[in-house]
């Protein structure tokens, strides 16, 4: 089972967010091997209230669930 990570991305400028994908028995690191630090962890506003740019989703963590799902289905 997975669950999803938000941090602030401070590689783009103005930062967004941006998400991973983490093991819900392990969440320290997401599956691109980033070390999670809670203290960086965002919870974003869901209401709409804030203007922001889109969120992105980490392309490496989403290739190791979509591998797995595909191992999984077979």
């Amino acid at each position: 089972m997975y669950e999803m990570w938000a941090e602030q991305d401070p590689a783009v400028t103005p930062p967004t967010v941006v998400w991973h994908v983490v093991a819900k028995d392990d969440a320290s690191t997401s599956l691109c091997g980033r070390f999670l630090e809670p203290a960086q962890r965002v919870v974003p506003a869901v209401d709409g209230s804030q203007s922001a740019p889109p969120d992105r989703y980490c392309d490496p963590c989403l290739v190791t669930v979509r591998e797995a799902m595909t191992a999984a289905a077979r």
